[in-house]
């Protein structure tokens, strides 16, 4: 009953609904908790969390990082091993995502590693980190987490999250290179993550990337003032990730950038509608509401 009560949600965040989202969540939460299943109960936070991040609804998200922080202390105290991975995945996951969905870099690069035996679950915190300093201006400790990534997809005997550490190495070597001011090898390492990402499929123990190789290629092409490319990549990201508010937000500042102003105020009514629920006062949020 507790799973069959999260189940609806694999496909609402394929579709971008994130109340319903939230709503399937809670309740499998809940149910999980009761059960006494911690490795499903965390699967549902990290759902949970996913969704209420989309909707800049940040306050509770931060009750469902704090919940999940205590899940983890208390099964490391009682040395709990269920042999799965869920557990491990979606602390890693509920960490990245809680620093680099709202755009924290220094956040991101402060992350804790968590030394654990699945290597997929442990590459999550080290590309955040990665990402985080780069984008931080840290070069050389971005560069020290990238080499972390090649180490941990060099340990993973599974072909397909050996590839999905794969698509986040490049995409963090891409921002470190940009550190370092390589900007063509930084375009060359992201497009190539982009490729990769695009050439493999979701897997249900997550409701998606950290942040898509796409939102990264756009991000980046948006700061060297290609207002134009950026926006395509952030609306590729949409068609395969709809509702996703980093990219909606990108979409809008792009067109915005690019002297497109009727279709920047349609995305960031998109942004707003998205976001109806926020229960924070995101940047973004605020610009959406201040363009005209």
């Amino acid at each position: 009953m507790p799973h069959a009560l999260h189940m609806p949600s694999h496909i609402y965040v394929l579709l971008g609904m994130w109340p319903d989202t939230v709503k399937s969540n809670i309740a499998a939460a809940a149910a999980e908790k009761s059960r006494g299943n911690p490795d499903d109960h965390m699967h549902a936070l990290d759902y949970l969390v996913y969704g209420y991040l989309q909707q800049a609804q940040d306050a509770e998200a931060q009750k469902v990082v704090d919940e999940a922080r205590a899940i983890m202390a208390g099964l490391a105290a009682r040395q709990y091993d269920s042999g799965r991975p869920t557990a491990h995945f979606a602390m890693a996951a509920i960490e990245a995502r809680w620093a680099m969905e709202r755009g924290r870099w220094a956040d991101a690069a402060a992350i804790d590693p968590r030394p654990n035996r699945f290597a997929h679950t442990e590459s999550m915190i080290y590309f955040a980190r990665a990402i985080g300093a780069a984008r931080s201006g840290n070069a050389a400790r971005a560069r020290d987490d990238v080499d972390r990534l090649a180490t941990l997809k060099d340990t993973m005997k599974d072909a397909y999250w050996a590839e999905q550490i794969e698509i986040q190495r490049r995409a963090a070597a891409a921002w470190t290179a940009r550190a370092e001011g390589k900007a063509d090898e930084g375009f060359a390492l992201m497009r190539s993550s982009v490729e990769l990402e695009a050439s493999t499929e979701k897997h249900n123990i997550t409701p998606g990337p950290i942040v898509t190789a796409r939102e990264l290629l756009g991000d980046m092409l948006l700061e060297a003032g290609q207002a134009g490319p950026a926006g395509q990549a952030y609306e590729a990201s949409l068609r395969v990730a709809p509702n996703r508010f980093k990219a909606l937000y990108g979409v809008a500042k792009a067109a915005e950038r690019a002297g497109e102003r009727e279709r920047a105020k349609a995305y960031y009514e998109k942004l707003l509608a998205t976001a109806a629920a926020a229960d924070t006062g995101r940047g973004e949020l605020q610009e959406a509401k201040a363009f005209r």
